[in-house]
């Protein structure tokens, strides 16, 4: 893996899945991907749907590990996923790459940050942020405060963060001229082992072969 994952946080449950995929081709999903999708979610657009209360209370739990409050506009990116298709009634779609990350997230339950590292550069951490710290997450400006939550930061002078279970910062994201992207999936050992997390880094792999045409994929599972 070209990537170098550090993780600097103290000892706890977080499991942690990468899928790093390079000379990656960003462009809208085609006509029979999306309706893969809308197969797989459907029974989350079901009147009957409730999210999985394993899974909620176990990403809840491994984010208030360090101090993080995880409820309404700081809530796990997973549930925010959930909530805004119920609302919507459909998957909105953005591109290939994007749209992988979201329908993973949706059938997994599990938040997933995904990174264009052209503009991250390849050295990363993990680690708490810092009392201060904020980001922009949208073209809007919107800030999300970064206190006391997990966060994916360069590894370099200046120890930027770009990425959470909650929100990924607006400067990484991916877009069409991306080439080069890390997953990033969020767990814990108390709710995903670490085979059923090979399957959903080997479920993203898959999805990239088919869809985004790159020349190299790579997975990795780290434990806290």
């Amino acid at each position: 893996m070209k990537t170098n994952f550090i993780i600097s946080l103290p000892p706890s449950s977080l499991r942690i899945g990468l899928v790093e995929a390079q000379g990656v081709t960003v462009k809208p999903s085609n006509s029979d991907y999306l309706a893969e999708i809308d197969k797989d979610i459907a029974p989350i657009l079901s009147p009957d749907y409730v999210y999985p209360d394993k899974m909620q209370k176990g990403i809840r739990s491994l984010l208030r590990t360090f101090g993080f409050h995880p409820s309404g506009r700081s809530r796990p990116a997973s549930e925010f996923l959930a909530k805004d298709l119920g609302n919507r009634g459909s998957f909105n779609p953005i591109n290939n790459v994007v749209d992988i990350n979201n329908h993973i997230s949706l059938l997994y339950n599990l938040p997933i940050s995904v990174i264009d590292l052209d503009k991250s550069g390849s050295e990363l951490s993990l680690r708490v942020g810092a009392p201060e710290e904020k980001y922009i997450f949208n073209r809007e400006g919107q800030e999300l405060t970064l206190k006391n939550l997990i966060v994916i930061a360069k590894n370099s002078d200046s120890h930027k963060p770009i990425g959470s279970p909650v929100k990924d910062s607006q400067e990484t994201k991916v877009f069409e001229n991306t080439k080069n992207i890390l997953f990033v999936i969020y767990t814990s050992s108390t709710i995903t082992t670490e085979c059923e997390l090979k399957e959903i880094n080997d479920r993203i792999a898959l999805l990239l072969d088919k869809e985004c045409s790159p020349e190299r994929i790579k997975t990795a599972i780290i434990d806290s």
